[in-house]
């Protein structure tokens, strides 16, 4: 008897895996992204590895991001990264509820911090706060 509630224990704990078997260690990832100073909301933020799936986020009103590395599963994988800040495709509240065309202008990112972006970071296990201060100029 004893040894089946040890095996069932087992079962038990196998099944609750903190992650899949194919999904790499991941580090939480959070941040704020600024331009000139102020916050920039409404950017998708992506953290692409050398090897394996990005990670990505949108700001929120205060130019604070999550990172997500596939569904509602947060973090980046570990190690270095090369780092994507563009205007969303589409932001929560650009289109308006009559279904007409978006009023509020997407925020203008230069290339150097998305097409050509120069900018990194690393992920390390845990808890990472990385935030970007980006320049209009």
């Amino acid at each position: 008897m004893t040894a089946l509630i040890a095996l069932a224990g087992m079962l038990a704990l196998a099944g609750c895996s903190s992650r899949p078997a194919d999904q790499p260690p991941l580090g939480r990832v959070r941040g704020t992204i600024k331009m000139d100073g102020q916050p920039l909301p409404g950017v998708d933020v992506v953290f692409v590895p050398e090897k394996g799936r990005p990670s990505e986020a949108t700001t929120d009103k205060s130019g604070r991001y999550d990172l997500s590395y596939i569904g509602s599963t947060k973090g980046a994988k570990l190690g270095p990264h090369k780092v994507l800040i563009r205007p969303a495709e589409i932001s929560p509240g650009d289109v308006p509820a009559d279904g007409s065309k978006p009023t509020a202008p997407r925020p203008v990112v230069p290339a150097k911090y998305n097409k050509r972006s120069e900018l990194t970071a690393e992920v390390k296990a845990g808890g990472n706060t990385i935030d970007f201060a980006l320049e209009s100029k």
